[in-house]
């Protein structure tokens, strides 16, 4: 009978337990991998568009810079501002509006902007008049004042103290920047500032208000253009910087006979251009207005004068007449008798 031993489940199997594992032999982790740089092409035009986004973001931070300095100007002039009597301030002495501009549709369409708003949200500016009271005179702001001063509202105005120079340069400046003066009003201004002695000189004047000297020279010849040729326009305000030098080339020239066609043509009431036109036109040469015009002076006795002027197929009558002899009160009694006369 075999006496062999049964081995049981588990015998003869060893456990072994490794050995503590010390800190300096743990596994240092990998590091993770880093994108490859991008090279060539696709790098250039990345760099490219982001240093445009940059330039576009500065520029639009640029202009809300220079947006938000010039509202605070207008703000800090604006604080400066207050209300003043309309009637307590006075037009300067080189006052360059001409009294069309206060009657045309422009002028008007800001009176009733300014109504409807209680008063000129733009300020205007005046300096005190030394010695007078609280009294001032208007630098700039002509239009905005006298529309204030028809509506009887207060006028609001920066006070600033100014030297003569200083008036007339920020009164030029402003009225031509706002609203363009015409040639003859520009001319006005300064023929005035320059027989007051303001300026040595045309030169200095331009100089002095940065405009070129032959714009200037050509103002004041407009404004020193006679009364009969100013007349014969509409308005003298019509009259362009570039008809300057040949009207009064004509008027020195023909000083009768621009004079007579000055006459002939206000009647009329032409366009601008034609009136320019005529004027300048030799007598007898191309472009010369064929003359149809008889006259008869009439003997009225002393003091009365008058005559009687036949142009084209109009008949206009002048009379001048004493004031003595045909007093105010009796003007509408003549009239009538006029009236009855002519049917």
């Amino acid at each position: 009978m075999s006496t062999k031993r049964r081995e049981k489940v588990g015998e003869n199997i060893a456990f072994v337990i490794p050995e503590a594992r010390t800190k300096t032999s743990e596994a240092v982790p990998e590091p993770a991998p880093q994108p490859a740089v991008k090279t060539g092409v696709g790098y250039t035009t990345a760099a490219i568009f982001n240093t445009n986004a940059l330039r576009g973001k500065a520029d639009e931070l640029q202009r809300e810079v220079e947006s938000l300095k010039a509202l605070t100007q207008e703000l800090e002039n604006d604080r400066g501002a207050q209300l003043l009597d309309a009637a307590r301030i006075l037009p300067s002495r080189w006052a360059n509006r001409a009294d069309a501009s206060f009657s045309d549709q422009e002028f008007l369409a800001l009176k009733a902007e300014i109504q409807d708003a209680g008063g000129n949200v733009q300020p205007i500016m005046v300096r005190p008049m030394e010695g007078e009271g609280g009294r001032y005179e208007l630098v700039f702001g002509h239009r905005r004042h006298r529309a204030c001063l028809d509506l009887g509202l207060p006028v609001l105005a920066v006070i600033k103290p100014l030297g003569d120079r200083e008036l007339f340069a920020h009164m030029e400046r402003e009225n031509r920047h706002r609203k363009n003066l015409s040639p003859y009003e520009q001319g006005q201004m300064y023929r005035r500032a320059l027989a007051e002695g303001l300026f040595p000189s045309m030169r200095a004047l331009a100089a002095d208000i940065g405009r070129g000297s032959t714009d200037v020279s050509e103002a004041v010849r407009i404004a020193e253009l006679p009364q009969a040729v100013l007349d014969a326009f509409s308005s003298p305000n019509d009259i362009q910087f570039r008809w300057a030098k040949a009207l009064s080339d004509a008027c020195q020239r023909d000083p009768a006979g621009v004079k007579a066609r000055a006459r002939e043509v206000r009647a009329d009431r032409l366009p601008a251009v034609a009136v320019f036109k005529v004027l300048v036109s030799v007598p007898g040469g191309e472009g010369a207005r064929p003359s149809s015009t008889s006259e008869r002076k009439l003997a009225l006795g002393p003091g009365r004068e008058g005559v009687i002027r036949r142009t084209g197929k109009r008949v206009r009558v002048e009379l001048e007449l004493d004031p003595a002899q045909l007093p105010a009160e009796q003007w509408e009694a003549f009239e009538e008798r006029l009236r009855h006369w002519l049917g």
